[in-house]
């Protein structure tokens, strides 16, 4: 089965139900596939004979595996992420490579690289095509580095909140290929650098500046300058929960003579935030979620925007 090129591997699936003697199935897509997960259900039920269960819940990245799921099913899918510090046996993880030709939107991309050199990045749906898209790049007279990473699974991946592939490569400029504004929009304001984003599906070009980035996170510090009680924010999913981080955060509050209250939620949605008598929030969860706050009622900072507005780092140290 395919949607845009996805490749769903459904063999290899069916073959893992054989082996490990599956016979109940969870899936977990991201929410633009979940579209097809009843295709797949379909196909994996009729193959296999395993009862299928769809997860339901939003899925963010590799970090947010649904471990409630996980524990009633003998085999958990985990669609769209490679692993992330996630070892658990029962969760399968499936890349969900693409075969659509990148080419033709790189070509269209050369025309807003300013300078000679440009870094290279993609989700892991491209990663696979990241030389050829060097190799054209040269053709046009650009210099492409694909950055390498301790972190990540393939030279010049971007997952989540993991910008490190594209951190130390000596450019001004990087060239994005991918869908959605997450991933450009995350490495504009974490790497500092102008982010050409290229679309291979709908062949959009986006330019995502880093200053004005920035400047949304900015803004949501000056408006916390003055709250005085802080709701600080413990994600509880699979890979978001930093308990220690949360408590630190609050002792630092109370040693400035502020109100701090510890708040555990797995979505961290407006509607779960406005019943609570703070005037801000910190979030301890994904890092990457301060970008979806920045038009809450109430400021919702990161942990280090928060050390800002208490004074423990400058506003230059944020990024």
């Amino acid at each position: 089965m395919r949607k845009n090129s996805y490749d769903f591997e459904l063999e290899k699936i069916k073959e893992l139900i054989k082996e490990r003697g599956a016979r109940r199935v969870g899936l977990q897509l991201p929410e633009g596939l979940k579209t097809v997960a009843t295709d797949i259900a379909a196909a994996i039920s009729k193959e296999t004979g395993a009862e299928v269960i769809i997860s339901g819940d939003s899925c963010y990245g590799a970090c947010d595996v649904d471990e409630k799921l996980e524990r009633i099913v003998d085999v958990l899918f985990h669609f769209g992420h490679t692993e992330m510090g996630y070892g658990k046996e029962k969760c399968v993880f499936i890349e969900l490579r693409s075969n659509v030709d990148i080419k033709p939107v790189v070509e269209k991309a050369v025309a807003e690289i300013k300078g000679d050199k440009v870094g290279l990045v993609a989700t892991v749906q491209h990663v696979h095509a990241l030389k050829e898209a060097k190799m054209l790049l040269v053709r046009y007279g650009k210099k492409a580095v694909i950055g390498k990473s301790n972190s990540l699974k393939y030279d010049g991946q971007v997952l989540g909140c993991d910008f490190s592939s594209a951190a130390m490569v000596p450019c001004e400029e990087i060239l994005f290929i991918g869908s959605g504004s997450f991933h450009p929009a995350g490495l504009a304001l974490y790497i500092g650098k102008r982010v050409i984003a290229a679309d291979p599906f709908t062949m959009q070009i986006g330019i995502y500046e880093a200053d004005e980035q920035r400047k949304k996170r900015y803004v949501a510090i000056e408006r916390a300058l003055d709250a005085k009680s802080f709701g600080i924010i413990i994600g509880m999913k699979s890979g978001q929960f930093n308990l220690s981080e949360a408590i630190a955060l609050k002792r630092k509050a109370v040693e400035k003579g502020l109100n701090a209250y510890l708040i555990a939620m797995e979505e961290i949605r407006e509607e779960n935030l406005l019943g609570f008598k703070v005037g801000a929030f910190v979030n301890t969860a994904c890092p990457r979620l301060a970008e979806d706050f920045v038009h809450f009622k109430k400021p919702v900072l990161s942990a280090t925007e928060f050390e800002v507005v208490i004074g423990e780092r400058s506003w230059e140290g944020i990024f």
